[in-house]
């Protein structure tokens, strides 16, 4: 508006400047010639003042004329745009309230606001996106599956209906039409991601391990998963579908698998122990040992020396010792390793030498059950049945360790369910950590001695130890608070191992 009135400003400026200039004197005249006709008019003498005034305004009129005419033209435009702009107003703040009232929970209101923004709009694929997260925000899955349904017609919402169906029947349980709608969806569409993880997570939902495997593939294909993760993943699925070929009775299939778990992840325990159990039911001991070494290198386990143990069961005691020691050699330094040689030493009868390796492992922290009932062996072994009974008498009430709770004593290690395997895909695959269910369930743990069927020795287990508790708790409870494990004595102990390699000389 401004530069309209700086451009008449200007013009009069100008009409002014020539009208000084002409003056008044100045006139102009017309005449009209040839044959007589409409145009034939007699003469006309008018000033130069007065025409320019005549031409300006005459043509300030007919702009002004133009403009009002294509105003008029323009009109029904602008009313139709006007009430256009309108609506969308009335269809966001219907919008707005579908979702507000789908989130309060008023699928009603969501239901009947949603109707109004297809009403609005015109538009029914907006409509029924609207209306099924309103019914999805206020938890009618029904409504909100129908609604997706609807968007499946028509091409460019056939991916949102997919999307939305996909991930409404794996919150309600229908796994097979979550599988369905994802899997067609990552079928027609590499760069769907989302239909891989929901593919991916309703395969594993339904224990299909064969197919979440094929999916897993494809998904490190398209880089929609890490190498790393992929590979852990693989591992457990490997495992989990090589105990089900054992079970079937297929020892082959299943020795593949729990290799092929290996290649993927070496330190994923639970496939080294299956490995190592099933090569040597088929005689290759050579090979179950040499995997259950590498293993242990990388991540020592309890159930994989548990393995070793069970392989190493008819070897004459040298030959036992020898392995033994090379799969300690594998991580010496590691917690486990250690327990393994007083483990040893508690069967092979010495006890001063596992109560030597024992003793700073019990003066670290509050003593695990396990770490407690070594103790009691180490102490009963060294004809001191008091202090046995009282550390039997700790080992009931101490903390448990998660990865040995994982040994059965009445069974294989990491007997997990099918639940646990699919668990345990999300947990060692996205963090490499192990998931231990009979920890969980406080579950029967095995003794901390493994002994053959025909020794006379015995490992004290928790149950023994809690019936401990129930019958003498009583005459050692004083005892308890001289061991507790800030107080040990490490002199006093000294003293105790001299005292006995005397006596025994």
């Amino acid at each position: 508006m401004r530069n309209y009135l700086i451009a008449i400003l200007i013009l009069v400026a100008l009409l002014a400047g020539v009208l000084l200039y002409v003056g008044d004197d100045s006139t102009l005249r017309v005449v009209s010639s040839g044959a007589p006709s409409i145009f034939d008019f007699g003469d006309q003498t008018i000033s130069w003042r007065r025409a320019i005034i005549y031409f300006v305004f005459g043509t300030i009129g007919l702009l002004a004329l133009w403009s009002l005419a294509g105003w008029l033209v323009r009109l029904p435009g602008r009313l139709k745009s006007g009430v256009g702009l309108r609506r969308r107003e009335q269809a966001l703040e219907a919008m707005e309230e579908a979702l507000l009232a789908g989130a309060e929970g008023d699928s009603d209101r969501a239901r009947r606001r949603a109707e109004r923004v297809r009403k609005l709009v015109k538009s029914k694929a907006l409509g029924h996106m609207i209306s099924a997260q309103a019914a999805e925000a206020s938890g009618d899955a029904q409504e909100a599956i129908a609604q997706y349904q609807a968007l499946l017609g028509h091409k460019n919402t056939e991916s949102a209906g997919r999307r939305g169906l996909a991930q409404q029947y794996l919150s309600t349980g229908n796994l097979t039409g979550a599988i369905d709608q994802a899997g067609a969806e990552y079928t027609d569409n590499k760069n769907a991601r989302w239909a891989f993880e929901i593919l991916f997570q309703a395969q594993m939902s339904d224990y299909r391990w064969k197919d979440a495997l094929e999916t897993l593939e494809t998904g490190l294909s398209r880089k929609h998963i890490t190498k790393e993760v992929a590979k852990r993943r693989k591992a457990v699925l490997d495992t989990a579908i090589a105990t089900q070929l054992e079970d079937d009775g297929k020892i082959d299939g299943a020795i593949d698998l729990s290799l092929s778990a290996l290649s993927s992840a070496p330190e994923f325990a639970p496939a080294a122990a299956l490995a190592a159990r099933l090569l040597g039911k088929d005689g290759d001991e050579r090979k179950a040992i040499s995997i259950l070494e590498k293993a242990w290198a990388r991540a020592p386990h309890p159930a994989l020396s548990s393995a070793l143990l069970d392989l190493l069961t008819d070897h004459t005691d040298r030959s036992r010792e020898k392995k033994v020691k090379s799969f300690i050699r594998q991580n010496p330094e590691h917690r486990e390793s250690i327990l393994l040689q007083v483990e040893e030493n508690l069967r092979s009868g010495d006890a001063v030498s596992a109560w030597t390796i024992l003793t700073p492992l019990l003066a670290s922290g509050d003593p695990s059950a396990r770490l407690c009932l070594l103790a009691a062996e180490t102490e009963s072994m060294l004809s001191n049945e008091g202090d046995a009974k009282v550390w039997a008498i700790r080992a009931a009430t101490a903390p448990t360790e998660p990865d040995w709770s994982d040994l059965d004593p009445e069974g294989d290690a990491f007997d997990y369910s099918s639940q646990d395997w699919r668990r345990l895909v999300y947990s060692f695959g996205e963090n490499g950590e192990l998931i231990h269910p009979r920890f969980e369930a406080g579950a029967a743990r095995q003794s901390v001695v493994k002994t053959s069927s025909d020794d006379d020795e015995r490992a004290l287990d928790v149950s023994e130890a809690s019936q401990i508790l129930e019958t003498d708790a009583e005459p050692v409870l004083e005892e308890i608070k001289e061991i507790e494990v800030g107080d040990i004595d490490t002199d006093d102990i000294a003293m105790r191992l001299d005292n006995l390699l005397d006596d025994e000389d």
